[in-house]
């Protein structure tokens, strides 16, 4: 499947605004801005479908945490860890509220991409733009974060390892 390449002509980069040119489009300006409303469009839906996915998830996260700990005084220690099993649930909540985060920029950036195609107004482009970039900085954060711990748990890992020996 071959991707729509936009052409941009030198004439569109150097003169962007409609104000320089008389407030008239030209034709390939018009087929430029056709291409933005339906790249919108298509993010937007996929960014509806996965904050659906994502609220799924979250769901799944609370119950499966509160189920957890709820079973915890039936199920007791862990064995071979020694650690109560209601950690586990805990565990679960806290990353159940850390995916709210995300799920509500997208949202945000999925509406704003809605009324950006409806409306024809920069401020949803821009809005839509803000939200998306902060989705975007905040996986990029999370994941720094998640590398990190891995990194960090393998010493730690060694250690207890060393020690149960």
């Amino acid at each position: 499947m071959e991707e729509e390449v936009l052409n941009v002509s030198e004439e569109t980069q150097t003169q962007p605004y409609t104000e320089a040119k008389g407030g008239r489009f030209t034709e390939d300006e018009l087929q430029q801005m056709d291409y933005a409303r339906a790249y919108l469009y298509s993010i937007g839906k996929w960014m509806k479908f996965f904050f659906v996915l994502m609220v799924i998830c979250i769901a799944m996260m609370a119950i499966g945490g509160l189920t957890c700990m709820a079973t915890s005084p039936m199920i007791g220690d862990i064995p071979d860890l020694n650690m109560p099993f209601w950690i586990f649930g805990i565990l679960y909540l806290v990353c159940a509220v850390v995916y709210i985060f995300p799920t509500l920029y997208m949202k945000r950036a999925a509406n704003a991409a809605d009324l950006a195609i409806h409306s024809n107004s920069n401020e949803a482009v821009l809005d839509f733009l803000k939200n998306n970039k902060s989705f975007w900085k905040f996986c990029g954060i999370f994941t720094i974060v998640m590398i990190g711990l891995c990194i960090l748990m393998i010493p730690i890992m060694i250690i207890i390892i060393a020690a149960a020996a």
